[in-house]
């Protein structure tokens, strides 16, 4: 580690010395939130930037790259400013949860599922990847952190075109996947698709010393623990549209996205349980296997009509999505004395199917008028339906027996009405966007019952208004100077899975639970923007994140228990600076520097846990472009501390490189890029602040791999296409479904 952080700092010395400040830079003219005045940019370079700055968003080109092939989106956003992602599938947008959106589709999916799903998701598929901290009006208002959007290539020619991807490589396992792109217009008709798969193979190492206390603080019994998990995947995606243009003014378009995801799991823990002067008392052995299997089909129907020469617009789409999920499980415990005397055997198997079924119907209407206003407003209904069951048995296969304390049913339904209302115009230097947003939940959930268990339900009606508001100045035509400030309140509703009350089983001395009491966490969210030179950013905001809810551990017994619950607030004040410059004509630098002062006041099982804290993270993109052909790439990213009132987390920092030469006339490319270079990503902190316990940890994944990747594209009778269609309402329900 020493070795890599010398590199770092010898670089960025050479890279802010050997700048010419006579030297005109890339980068794309700032914009806002729409592509009105407020938000229009001049694009003065032919050659595509990895990372493109603008006033709202930050958008990362993931084609330009070279570390990317062969990797998955989950992956890739583990590297990106301003994004925190863990190893339970949680991504965070500078300190808030975040909506994830595919092509403006939902995902349906939150926390480990999210991320099975986004690791099924081949970067050789992706085109770009929007952050959007505080997105307008128009957009549901989901998620603390904003939207992170992951758009999917589109071939835009007229004409047949396709493009083919292949990658494979190792780390201490196998990796591999494969993609495929095409499109065909042809007069009125415009028809896309594109498929992926994959069969990459992981694995997870994770250690553990958890101490259970007395009153004075002393131990009273530690408890040991080695785990060895391997996970097989087989991933595949499947995406069909068309666009029919009936005339000038109206389009018609159908998708189809289809998703089949299985993950084999194989693990094996050895727990040791000592005494006070840390003498073995027992060791238990246990075996977990697990065959997870998922499948999704969604459908979007669109129409969008121009009624006149000014640009006023009628849009809509009709949304349909049905998730299915099966979970298969059997765990096996053997108990040995210090002696090595077998004391006990115990087999548990659970059987846990999950459907969802999300419809969504919205409209918007664009109306604009001479003098330069533009207002847009809409309506959104959407209804959620889930049907989750865990079935849990006890003893030897030949002879097991219901397990009614731990088996369960629940059924929740979800009905969201929206409607917004947004206008847009400019003063001479300034130009501002206001909006208003308003949305009613209707939600009802039900647990069933069994011989242990009696019914029970609930349910909540709650109306909620979201304002925001854009304002931007520019004090000279030149764009020297340039200031924004933006305003937006968001609100963060439970993901499906968390307010299911049942306990579902990690391993032996881990298991989670829902809340069915758990309520939406609420966020103001202020932002204010300079840029320099339309190179330099500097980003100052704040946000208060009120009712937040929280995975809370409390021991029972030996076991931790984790469960969802609205534990209080959090103030995050931050400041993100960026800069992007081409050292040399051959080399372009992009940096990014991000701060945050986090004051975190909640209520932890009984405790009250009221501190100030710190998090920082550094990234710094380098390309090198070595020929008009052959282009390299140095990637080093680094994330402080972080803490969530029971866990904190040290730091990690990676290094990642790669080469591209294109091949056949730029038809063709072969890339070799390797990541984690020096092996430094392993998750590894603290457990605190739980009733009578504390523990520490440390988690190691197959980080350090090296791929071989080769593309190659056709085209046919190409030419400039004007549009192609990707739209959905379904967006906000979609996310928080997890399985």
């Amino acid at each position: 580690m020493k070795k890599y952080f010398l590199m770092m700092m010898c670089t960025l010395c050479f890279t802010v010395n050997a700048q010419d400040k006579k030297q005109s830079t890339d980068t794309l003219k700032k914009d806002s939130v729409t592509d009105e005045k407020l938000l229009k940019e001049v694009n003065i370079n032919t050659r595509k930037k990895m990372i493109e700055r603008k006033i709202d968003r930050t958008i990362v080109n993931v084609s330009a790259f070279v570390t990317a092939a062969g990797t998955d989106a989950m992956d890739l956003l583990g590297r990106l400013p301003g994004l925190r992602v863990t190893d339970d599938g949680n991504i965070n947008l500078m300190g808030k949860g975040a909506t994830i959106y595919v092509d403006g589709k939902p995902t349906y999916l939150s926390g480990t599922d999210l991320a099975a799903y986004l690791r099924s998701l081949p970067t050789d598929l992706l085109d770009k990847i929007e952050l959007m901290p505080n997105p307008p009006a128009k957009y549901d208002v989901a998620g603390s952190g904003g939207v992170i959007n992951i758009i999917t290539k589109k071939n835009k020619q007229p004409g047949y075109n396709a493009a083919i991807s292949a990658n494979a490589g190792m780390g201490v396992y196998r990796k591999a996947n494969g993609s495929l792109n095409m499109s065909y217009r042809v007069g009125k008709l415009n028809l896309f698709a594109n498929a992926g798969a994959g069969s990459p193979k992981d694995f997870e190492n994770a250690s553990a010393i958890r101490r259970f206390l007395n009153a004075d603080g002393s131990a009273a019994a530690i408890l040991d623990q080695e785990s060895e998990i391997s996970y097989t995947r087989n991933t595949g995606n499947v995406k069909l549209g068309a666009d029919y243009y009936v005339n000038k003014k109206t389009t018609v378009g159908l998708i189809w996205n289809a998703n089949r995801n299985s993950v084999r799991e194989r693990g094996d823990n050895r727990n040791l349980m000592r005494n006070s002067a840390y003498q073995l008392d027992s060791v238990i052995f246990s075996a977990n296997d697990a065959n997870n299997k998922f499948r999704n089909n969604l459908f979007n129907f669109n129409v969008v009509h121009l009624l006149d020469a000014m640009g006023t617009e009628l849009s809509m789409d009709l949304d349909y999505g049905k998730y299915h999920t099966q979970i298969d499980q059997v765990f096996g415990n053997r108990t040995y004395s210090a002696q090595d005397v077998l004391l006990n055997r115990a087999r548990i198997r659970g059987a846990l199917p999950r459907e969802i079924n999300i419809y969504s119907a919205k409209a918007d209407f664009s109306l604009p008028f001479k003098n330069g206003i533009k207002l847009n407003t809409g309506l959104k209904l959407s209804r959620v339906s889930t049907d989750n069951r865990a079935d849990y048995f006890t003893g030897e296969e030949v002879s097991e027996l219901p397990d009614d304390n731990r088996s369960n049913s629940f059924l929740y339904k979800e009905t969201i009405a929206a409607a917004y209302l947004e206008g847009y115009r400019e003063f001479g230097k300034f130009g501002m966007k206001a909006g208003l947003r308003a949305e009613q939940t209707h939600s009802d959930g039900h647990q069933l019952g069994n011989a242990l268990a009696t019914d029970s339900s609930f349910s909540k009606i709650y109306l909620n208004v979201f304002p925001t508001l854009f304002v931007s100045f520019k004090p000279d035509s030149t764009n020297r100077n340039q200031f924004f400030f933006s305003y937006g309140r968001r609100i963060g509703r439970p993901g499906y899975d968390k307010l299911n009350p049942f306990l579902a089983l990690v391993q032996r001395y881990n298991q989670i639970a829902g809340n069915p009491f758990l309520s939406p966490d609420f966020t103001n969210t202020f932002e204010f923007t300079h840029v320099f030179k339309e190179q330099l950013n500097t980003i100052l905001y704040y946000s208060d994140l009120s009712n937040i809810s929280s995975q809370v551990i409390r021991p029972v017994g030996d076991v931790y228990v984790t469960r969802p619950e609205n534990t209080g607030s959090l103030q995050i004040a931050g400041t993100m600076v960026t800069y992007n410059r081409n050292v040399f004509k051959w080399w372009n630098a992009d940096f990014s520097v991000n701060t945050e002062r986090i004051h975190m006041d909640v209520l932890l099982g009984g405790k009250r846990v009221d501190t100030v804290y710190f998090a920082h993270s550094f990234n710094w993109f380098n390309r090198f472009t070595l020929s008009k052909s052959c282009t390299a790439e140095l990637v080093m990213n680094w994330g402080g501390r972080s803490f969530s009132g029971q866990n904190t987390t040290r730091g990690i920092a990676a290094l990642r490189a790669g080469i591209k030469q294109q091949l056949f006339k730029g038809n063709a490319s072969l890339g070799l890029s390797g990541s984690d270079l020096f092996y430094s990503v392993r998750t590894q902190g603290n457990i605190l602040n739980v009733a009578g316990s504390d523990a520490s940890y440390r988690n190691r994944r197959d980080s350090r791999t090296v791929m071989l990747s080769f593309s190659y594209k056709i085209s046919r009778n190409a030419k400039d296409n004007k549009r192609l269609r990707d739209r959905n309402g379904a967006r906000d329900e979609q996310n928080r479904v997890s399985f």
